[in-house]
């Protein structure tokens, strides 16, 4: 029995009082702690997984690049070589089932005739990045086709040629706004719909940069398998 004396001061009397029912009350205001509680919100959650995002960046770098390198991959594996005709060419036509990217070649005579605004050969010139791009037509298909190539057309011989590279037209070829820039100076045909055999961009110069594309695919794989593997875990374990 638990008792213990209560002194009242207004009566002046002592008294005992039962304490073994009084029990403290628990506090419902109060949230007990809990360890696994986590903040909500996209912003809390961004803190407690910078490691998870840093891989998974990684991951969307590599998998940009595999998909451009995936795509000359197939290019370089064409072996199949489709002749355009400079009749059809001249009709705006191409053979039946041929499409954009695909490795074509067509013989004619580089046109360099002079461009009475300038007084110079009639080439496009497309330069960005130290690289240059150059355009001229063919006698043979006049303004029905382009030529592009990495050289200058200055130091090639003249005459009856075979072209060989890459299927593309005018609003498809690398730096579009700068390529028709330089193709209005040259007085060349500006209608993107128009073919251009891209010469630099061949199957046999792509098989020789095989081991660089492996390579980004590989890397591609890796950054998958580290992001599966590792998750949110910092670097070297920090």
């Amino acid at each position: 029995m638990k008792e213990r004396l209560y002194h009242s001061p207004q009566t002046g009397r002592i008294s005992t009082v039962d304490t073994r029912n009084q029990q403290k009350l628990p506090d419902h205001g109060a949230r007990p702690p809990d360890e696994h509680y986590e903040e909500p919100g996209l912003g809390a959650w961004l803190k407690r997984n910078p490691w998870l995002l840093v891989r998974l960046f990684m991951v969307m770098v590599f998998a940009f690049s595999a998909t451009t390198t995936a795509a000359n991959f197939s290019y370089a594996l064409q072996s199949e070589l489709t002749e355009l005709s400079v009749e059809q060419l001249n009709r705006g036509e191409l053979p039946s089932g041929i499409e954009l990217g695909d490795y074509v070649e067509v013989t004619g005579t580089p046109d360099f005739s002079t461009n009475p605004d300038t007084g110079q050969p009639q080439i496009g010139v497309s330069i960005r990045y130290e690289v240059s791009y150059y355009y001229f037509r063919l006698e043979e298909t006049g303004e029905n086709l382009l030529i592009q190539q990495t050289t200058d057309p200055g130091l090639m011989e003249n005459g009856e040629q075979v072209w060989r590279g890459k299927l593309a037209t005018v609003g498809t070829v690398i730096f579009h706004d700068t390529t028709q820039s330089g193709l209005e100076i040259a007085g060349l045909p500006q209608d993107e719909a128009i073919p251009v055999i891209e010469t630099g961009d061949t199957p046999e110069y792509y098989r020789q940069i095989f081991p660089a594309y492996s390579a980004i695919i590989g890397l591609w794989v890796l950054s998958i398998v580290w992001l599966v593997w590792k998750r949110n875990k910092p670097f070297l374990g920090l």
